[in-house]
């Protein structure tokens, strides 16, 4: 089983401009890894900038007025999930200015895959239990 993370916030002022938002997610990145936050895959995006298309197509873009940065974590355990969403409110104090609104989620995935197994293996039986 693997946890998952994800964090927001915003930057709707003047301040906010895309360069803010990639400052706060330099910043998240780099308390990541100095706080040795354990993951498996990280997500860094400025939604409404280079989430959808990626930062190449993005690129030659205007400016946009506001921006709400993202960062989505897979992790091991549910404890280095909530510490990727800490990283991210910690902008209200150590990010850029006018930063705001922000939002935090860690939960456990439970994942199904389809595999195919050798007859053998597969030993059907019933079992009625009462209540």
């Amino acid at each position: 089983m693997s946890t998952v993370s994800s964090a927001k916030a915003r930057f709707p002022t003047p301040a906010g401009r895309a360069g803010a938002g990639r400052l706060a997610l330099e910043i998240v990145r780099e308390r990541l890894r100095l706080t040795g936050v354990a993951s498996s895959e990280l997500r860094f995006e400025l939604v409404g900038v280079d989430s959808l298309h990626g930062a190449q197509i993005s690129a030659h873009a205007s400016e946009p007025y506001e921006v709400r940065v993202r960062v989505a974590g897979r992790t091991e355990n549910l404890r280095e999930a909530i510490r990727i969403g800490n990283e991210v409110e910690t902008l209200y104090t150590n990010g850029p200015a006018a930063g705001g609104g922000a939002w935090k989620s860690a939960r456990d995935v439970v994942a199904v895959a389809s595999v195919l197994l050798p007859r053998e293996l597969a030993k059907p039986s019933v079992q009625f239990v009462g209540a």
